[in-house]
């Protein structure tokens, strides 16, 4: 083949690519999309980080609430979600995850054959189980729970279809676990006007951390033992332990790096008061910029004073969370002077009554603290 062949070769791979690019620009100038007609809909935007999931407001009701009236039968047409990934009959064969039939009771990361994240196996080497706290957390979001979890599935923001799978998971076991008890009922809001203007942030917390019980925050505290370990062992994760943080100077836990906004304020001589744990809560990025914490923040102020309780029941030297308890010493009430006295007598004298007889203290001179072998003060 000489040069003129090839020439020619080439010419027509050249020719046919102009060709495709010109047929390419004159459509798109033909069937170029023309804005604003027709109906159109707009897609939703997505929420912040931190917002959670739009209907889960801070009054959401806690999954042992939710237990009380969680069907089976919505939890079932919800299940399907996870039958690819997941075998729930009986037989419980382990698929691109683990067999879950009987999970609900059953202890994390413990079913036979299957390699889970390091985050459920350090759950599971701990003793937890999948209580409904855990589950009702990791069906949240699984990636926030158990980081580096390998499921990819994104989560259910519904807290009653949570609690509905749950329900029907518990039902789809030999041995179905014990539902929660039913919490106490909380105390109703104040009627509209009855609260005058809204109280500061610190007397909020102040009444959240005297309404709260340990046993509240222990429910949300499942959220942070992925990545904190807040046993007596109290050894760094992918955080730093936190057993007795309450109180403690930040940053200050031995054996682990900390993002330098934390180190300043440890470096100031902070320490993790109420007040301060309960800033770090709310929005941790907020509260120390450049954080490598990527959990986003609890919005409601009781579930951030619980938790804060919560650590403070569990610690080897807890602190007063609230101020307001204190009763002052008794003073003893002023003596009445000894003129004051004997005008009294001379008044109820006169009107022929007896004299009052009280106990009046009489300023000593110096003549009479040297009688009773006392200094005179100088």
């Amino acid at each position: 083949m000489n040069s003129f062949e090839l020439n020619k070769i080439f010419g027509a791979i050249l020719g046919t690519l102009v060709f495709v690019m010109g047929v390419s620009f004159i459509a798109d100038e033909i069937y170029a999309p023309i804005e604003g007609r027709g109906a159109d809909y707009a897609l939703p935007e997505p929420a912040a980080e931190g917002e959670g999931g739009g209907e889960e407001a801070p009054g959401v009701p806690s999954i042992a609430a939710r237990m009380q009236t969680a069907s089976a039968e919505e939890g079932a047409s919800l299940i399907t979600r996870c039958q690819s990934c997941h075998d729930y009959s009986p037989s419980n064969e382990n698929r691109t995850g683990p067999g879950i039939y009987g999970v609900v009771g059953h202890p994390i990361a413990s079913h036979d054959g299957f390699a889970y994240s390091d985050a459920l196996a350090t759950l599971g080497a701990n003793g937890e189980i999948w209580d409904y706290e855990h589950l009702d957390a990791f069906l949240e979001s699984p990636r926030n729970y158990a980081p580096g979890t390998k499921m990819s599935f994104a989560g259910l923001s519904n807290p009653d279809d949570r609690a509905n799978l749950i329900a029907f998971l518990r039902e789809n076991s030999d041995d179905p676990f014990p539902l929660p008890e039913a919490p106490a009922e909380e105390e109703a809001a104040p009627a509209e006007g009855e609260g005058g203007d809204e109280a500061p942030v610190e007397d909020e917390l102040t009444a959240a951390l005297a309404a709260v019980t340990p046993e509240d925050g222990q429910a949300l505290i499942v959220r942070c033992q992925a990545c904190h370990d807040y046993s007596p062992a109290n050894a760094n994760r992918v955080g730093p332990g936190i057993h007795n943080v309450v109180g403690a100077e930040i940053a200050r836990h031995e054996g682990y790096s900390y993002s330098d906004a934390l180190a300043s304020l440890g470096a100031e001589g902070e320490t993790w008061t109420p007040e301060n744990l309960s800033a770090f809560l709310e929005n941790p990025g907020e509260f120390a910029q450049g954080t490598r914490m990527s959990f986003p923040g609890l919005a409601n102020v009781e579930d951030r004073a619980a938790v804060i309780v919560f650590l403070n029941s569990i610690s080897d030297n807890p602190i007063e969370l609230t101020s307001g308890g204190a009763a002052a010493e008794d003073t003893p009430a002023e003596q009445p002077a000894v003129e004051e006295v004997q005008e009294l007598n001379l008044e109820e004298a006169a009107e022929g009554d007896d004299p009052v007889v009280i106990d009046a203290e009489e300023p000593q001179t110096e003549d009479a603290a040297a009688d009773e072998g006392q200094p005179a003060a100088q």
